[in-house]
């Protein structure tokens, strides 16, 4: 009994010390610290738990934007100097978010960062301006040399000189839409790649873009240094939902305590009602966001007035029917064109037949392109399948079909198919009709991306019926 007695006491004392280092630290718990080894192992520990606050809260800030490893590889591999990291990726995919965090962790780390938007820049006096200037601001503590006062060199050679006098501490240069650098001049691309071996001090270069480094190589040759390559994915269906959905209970979070919204209520609304919708139109995340919120209110009105409860899915989404086919139109979803056009008289033809086999359904094409009358009765069919349809979008068609339907509508066929050929890839090389098919075995098909402002004009201007043909919602 002695013996237990004085176990005892040992591990109660055991169990104080530790809860105490416990508490100063904001470790865990003292039940989880008195199962792994005590004494000089526990206090060994002790240092690894101050550096987990600061881990959390950067994590934390990303979580909602699904791009947390991309960030935290591209911070680490630029916060241990690597030398050349190329940021590629699709376009929407979230990349310009990525860099602001990424410059955010480097400035905190203690480098000095320098960030460029090729965008912004049309000269290579202009780059060279852009990043000699801010090197200098961040340099120099003393007001000794401003933006007006760094001089503007005329050569990449005196470029790099500057740049190697200027820099004191470890810095990143960080290059946004890096293709139009390659494009202004590929020396100066390559010259900046290598910057790491041009000067002495621990430079990094991080350059983003939107063409993948394959093209980026073979423009410039083999004299670029290969680059640690970091891909960023696009957004995945439940990723963009989720992101959506958070920002909406961030933006409205009076009117979701109001209606009792959560998290799964505002994503089942943005799956129905906004990305399933217009995922056709535009795969871009803030295009999206406005949408969803710019259709909340309305979503909403039926369950604030009392008329139907939030479980009621499909009558909600028949209630914000009508007003989806009018945001298609009025925000940036829809690919806007001026209303009239200077295009040959074959093409404008042929951008309204491809506006009618793109929204015309199919089944149709006998009603409206024949000329002898069918046989098969008319069904009526319900306004909400018409709503329906109208949703979806623009549809892919054959060739074969956008053929049939220009017979139809100019009734003459002697046009030849080489004079068809050279308007489609005019109106293609326009971004008015989108390719789809991408084997070039198989019969090609198309989209129309034009309005319905513009066809109706341009059938005006060319003498077609546009109301005899076009199956209106």
């Amino acid at each position: 009994m002695r013996v237990t007695r004085s176990r005892q006491r040992t591990s109660s004392s055991n169990y104080q010390s530790v809860s105490e280092n416990d508490s100063e630290n904001n470790c865990e718990s003292p039940r989880t610290v008195t199962k792994s080894k005590r004494k000089k192992r526990s206090s060994e520990t002790v240092p690894t738990a101050t550096v987990t606050p600061t881990t959390t809260t950067t994590t934390t800030k990303t979580t909602t934007c699904h791009r947390e490893e991309q960030i935290k590889e591209i911070s680490s591999l630029l916060i241990c100097h690597t030398p050349f990291v190329y940021i590629t990726g699709p376009p929407n995919s979230g990349k310009s978010y990525c860099v602001d965090q990424i410059v955010m962790l480097v400035r905190q780390s203690g480098s000095t960062v320098v960030l460029v938007d090729m965008r912004d820049v049309l000269k290579v006096q202009g780059f060279y301006h852009s990043v000699l200037s801010q090197l200098n601001d961040t340099e120099t503590s003393r007001d000794t040399v401003t933006s007006r006062d760094t001089p503007i060199p005329d050569h990449t050679s005196d470029f790099v000189r500057l740049f190697s006098s200027s820099v004191t501490k470890p810095c990143v240069v960080v290059v946004k839409h890096a293709h139009l650098l390659n494009q202004l001049n590929s020396l100066l691309f390559a010259s900046v790649s290598v910057l790491h071996q041009l000067t002495s001090g621990k430079v990094s270069v991080a350059m983003i873009s939107d063409s993948p480094w394959e093209l980026v190589h073979l423009s410039n040759g083999s004299t670029l240094s290969p680059p640690v390559i970091v891909y960023i994915p696009p957004y995945s269906r439940l990723q963009m939902v989720d992101i959506i959905a958070k920002n909406l209970l961030q933006e409205h979070s009076s009117l979701c305590t109001e209606v009792d919204f959560g998290v799964p209520e505002l994503e089942n609304y943005v799956r129905l009602c906004v990305y399933d919708t217009l995922a056709v139109y535009t795969s871009s995340l803030r295009e999206m966001m406005t949408s969803a919120s710019a259709l909340l209110h309305k979503y909403v009105a039926p369950i604030q007035q009392g008329e139907l409860k939030k479980t009621d899915k499909i009558k909600l989404f028949h209630r914000v029917q009508p007003e989806l086919v009018t945001t298609m139109t009025q925000l940036s979803c829809v690919p806007s064109f001026k209303s009239s056009l200077e295009l040959p008289y074959n093409s404008r033809v042929l951008l309204v037949c491809a506006f009618l086999a793109s929204h015309n359904p199919a089944r149709l094409d006998k009603r409206f392109f024949c000329k002898g009358k069918s046989s098969r009765r008319k069904v009526k069919s319900r306004k909400g399948s018409k709503l329906s349809d109208a949703l979806k979008g623009p549809k892919t068609f054959p060739l074969d079909r956008l053929l049939a339907i220009h017979s139809s509508v100019t009734q003459d066929g002697t046009i030849p198919c080489s004079d068809i050929l050279m308007s489609i890839s005019s109106l293609v090389s326009k971004n008015l009709i989108v390719r789809v098919s991408v084997d070039l075995l198989e019969q090609p098909k198309y989209k129309c991306l034009a309005p319905l402002s513009l066809v109706q004009s341009l059938a005006k201007e060319s003498g077609v019926d546009f109301e005899q043909f076009y199956y209106n919602y």
